[in-house]
């Protein structure tokens, strides 16, 4: 197959100009994407057309391949100042090409060969999902939980446990959207607009070709797919590297809950004595400043193993863990501190700094975003312990 380049390929600073650019229309939307309870059609056309869905899918296929790291910070530090749906499903679309790009080369050309712009989603929980081991493949049916955005996607990637004599094992299994159904079970207080329903498989062969064995585990060893994406963030380890995808939006959505309360504030004329909100301000624009300055360090170190060969350890993967988990926490108490003192002229619904503190609880409410667990386990990194598994 002829490889697929693209042309021009934007950089990351010039994504988030596009990103820039959409903020007053997702302003606009971020009502309209509660009540819809997915993207409205107008948000994914503006992501499809400015190529944010493919900005962690590999070149050949004519992505991006923009940075990693870098790439979760800057976009979602932007998008989710407006609408943090919008900039959750943007990421954790958009990180699923990173994903498929670690799997064997035939379920990459599966999904991409005839259109390079398929989306991909993923479901890695699971209440009755699991799968078995059958003649070229696996046998996989049950549900899954909390798979934000699939409604967009053909294929979907399953964390799934796979039953076999000793102990079981978990893999990831890539089907395609014929062999799924989504289930209406998204009806929550934040994140509103991620449609982040169950999946339901009712039995569906997987050949082995669309299966990758991959954990969340210490690593960093060489994947079916770096054999033929030669970057190296094809090859990164889950355990840290992944919760990027996941963590970045609380960035985005605790800047714009600061913005709209300074608005909010700017425009009383009683604002000279409200000193308590002054302190406020202050102090949630300090802590969400730090949190991002503490991971934009972890992103300088991500540079430097992508272009300067700097081996990935396995302390480093615990840090990521402890510093993005604590930048949410960060996050989600600066709201906080805002969402207490908005007045009862700020009790809407449509109040900028509450759909900010909903959406903001439900990314710390993520399974990678428990502070115990992460600190936990960096704690166990530094004194020679092994980490304790997430799944």
């Amino acid at each position: 197959m002829a490889t697929v380049v693209a042309s021009s390929t934007p950089t990351i600073d010039e994504m988030v100009q596009r990103a820039r650019a959409l903020l007053p229309k997702l302003r606009e939307r971020a009502a309209a994407t509660e009540a819809l309870g997915q993207l409205p059609p107008e948000t994914v056309g503006d992501f499809k057309t400015g190529g944010f869905f493919r900005v962690l899918q590999p070149r050949r296929f004519g992505g991006m391949e923009l940075d990693y790291g870098r790439t979760q910070l800057e976009l979602c530090t932007t998008l989710g100042q407006a609408c943090g749906s919008a900039a959750w499903v943007q990421m954790v679309v958009a990180c699923h090409a990173w994903c498929l790009a670690m799997f064997p080369d035939a379920a990459q050309q599966a999904v991409w060969r005839d259109d390079p712009e398929t989306l991909v989603g993923s479901a890695f929980g699971f209440t009755t999902g699991k799968g078995r081991p059958v003649e070229g493949g696996y046998w996989v049916e049950g549900d899954w939980v909390f798979s934000s955005g699939s409604n967009l996607c053909d294929w979907i990637i399953l964390g799934t446990r796979i039953q076999q004599e000793g102990p079981p094992k978990q893999i990831w299994t890539l089907l395609p959207r014929s062999d799924w159904e989504m289930l209406d079970t998204w009806h929550a207080a934040g994140l509103k607009g991620s449609a982040s329903n169950d999946i339901r498989v009712k039995g569906a062969f997987v050949p082995q070709e669309f299966s990758l064995d991959i954990g969340f585990g210490p690593g960093g060893a060489p994947t079916p797919g770096s054999l033929v994406n030669p970057n190296p963030m094809y090859a990164l380890p889950l355990a840290g590297f992944f919760y990027f995808n996941v963590t970045t939006e609380a960035l985005g959505i605790a800047r714009g809950a600061i913005d709209a309360f300074s608005e909010q504030l700017a425009g009383r004329g009683d604002r000279p004595n409200l000193y308590g909100r002054h302190m406020r301000l202050a102090e949630s624009s300090a802590e969400v400043d730090a949190a991002e300055a503490l991971i934009r360090s972890d992103v300088e170190r991500i540079d430097r193993i992508l272009h300067e060969g700097v081996p990935v350890e396995p302390a480093f993967q615990a840090k990521l863990g402890r510093d993005l988990s604590f930048m949410v926490r960060l996050c989600s108490q600066a709201v906080d501190r805002l969402t207490g003192a908005v007045g009862a002229h700020g009790m809407d619904d449509d109040n900028p700094v509450h759909r900010a503190s909903r959406d903001i609880h439900a990314i710390a409410n993520h399974a990678v975003n428990n502070w115990e667990h992460q600190a936990l386990n960096y704690s166990r990194a530094r004194t020679g312990l092994p980490p304790v598994p997430m799944f």
